[in-house]
């Protein structure tokens, strides 16, 4: 006989918009570890209970990212499952077993720790153009989203990719249209223009791609047998831009908003960025996973099919864990968060975005020690939509 027990049914709002999506997620633990929202003709459940997230994180065999386990009720707006652009190969995100392996070693050729060292000095003299351009603009108000967060990690994607610089502007507002751009037919466009200009970049000028990744791939389309198809290069290198960019633009900016909002911290960079990851994850929800069986989490049913969502912010605001989880305190100790996820699936490019960030920082701390965010009174402009959160702009000025 069993105690186990349905979910319970959740109006949670994952709605795009000017709000904070993770004030809303640290309300559902009190609701219980796992909930359920309505989702299509369906429900998806949620699990929020800090130990329950990291065993959801590495059960890949009971909670797979495989798609071909979803229900049919089950709609994914983010287009990473189910889209016609991305259902053309196997992606690193939603693949699993010795397919996810083989697409993480290849990744690795352009994110492995030794390459990602390497990229250190490209990332400093990016990061010191921006702030040159910042310091023209000294004594007025300057959005630090607009003009460093989100250009520096472009930039780097791109240089390590190969794309041209020509090309920065066509993935910057495919990028918005994809995660922030509101309906579903706006994120389709800006999918199609996305895959569509690299796919027309690979086909027909590939005359204009730098050495990086994306010719280290093709050069891997060429072997006997072949380790890789041109198919699967067009399709893996948008999954590559998208969080390669968007998710460092968050983590740099939620940190120089808590940098300039405070008196200035002693803390050294690296605990800077871990409390900031901690605090503000770019992506609060992993992205979804479905229960390839019936089973129980903490005599919870969930029905085999189930779409999972996994409330990675729990884990860094667990108040056992981290006393007075809702103040930025980087000299805390530990620091513990699964932002960037946990087992087979942690994300491939920790730590270029942990390099971006500890780069940027340090120096724009050694450049503008006086800044201040412009208007230390009002809210920050925190903007969400379903998985994702930002600062969608950062006023500050530079000197007094």
């Amino acid at each position: 006989m069993t105690n186990s027990k349905p979910a319970p049914i959740v109006r949670l709002s994952l709605a795009r918009g000017a709000h904070d999506l993770v004030r809303t997620l640290l309300e559902l633990p009190g609701h219980g570890p796992v909930a359920r929202i309505p989702h299509g003709d369906g429900h998806a459940w949620i699990v929020s209970g800090p130990e329950l997230v990291c065993e959801v994180l590495r059960d890949t065999a009971a909670f797979s990212k495989e798609g071909r386990h979803a229900p049919p009720y089950f709609v994914d707006e983010s287009g990473l499952i189910g889209s016609a652009e991305t259902s053309v190969a196997s992606d690193i995100v939603t693949s699993e077993g010795a397919e996810h392996l083989r697409l993480r070693k290849l990744h690795l050729l352009a994110l492995s720790p030794a390459r990602v060292r390497s990229w250190e000095p490209t990332v400093a003299t990016v990061t010191a153009q921006l702030l040159d351009a910042l310091a023209e603009q000294r004594g007025k108000a300057v959005d630090l989203v607009a003009g460093l967060a989100y250009p520096l990690p472009l930039d780097i994607i791109c240089v390590l990719l190969g794309l041209p610089r020509e090309l920065h502007a066509t993935i910057r507002a495919a990028s918005e249209d994809i995660f922030y751009g509101g309906s579903a037919a706006v994120r389709d466009r800006g999918r199609g223009r996305l895959y569509g200009t690299i796919g027309e970049l690979i086909d027909r000028q590939p005359d204009r791609i730098g050495a990086g990744l994306i010719t280290d791939l093709l050069t891997l389309t060429r072997t006997d047998p072949p380790r890789a198809s041109l198919v699967e290069v067009k399709a893996w290198i948008p999954s590559l831009v998208l969080p390669g960019h968007e998710s460092t633009a968050s983590l740099l900016s939620s940190a120089l908003y808590e940098l300039l909002r405070a008196p200035r911290r002693t803390a050294d960079v690296d605990a800077i960025v871990e409390e900031t990851l901690r605090l503000h994850p770019p992506f609060p929800l992993a992205t979804w996973r479905f229960a390839t069986h019936a089973c129980t989490l903490s005599d919870v049913d969930i029905p085999a099919g189930a779409p999972v969502l996994v409330n990675l912010a729990t884990v860094g605001h667990d108040p056992r864990v981290h006393p007075e989880p809702g103040e930025f305190r980087p000299e805390r100790d530990p620091i513990d968060h699964v932002t960037f996820g946990l087992g087979a699936h942690y994300c491939v490019g920790a730590g270029l975005a942990r390099l971006e960030a500890r780069t940027a920082i340090a120096a724009f701390l050694d450049r503008f020690p006086d800044a201040r965010l412009a208007d230390p009174d009002a809210p920050p402009d925190w903007q969400s939509d379903l998985l994702s959160r930002r600062l969608a702009t950062l006023p500050a000025r530079l000197t007094p």
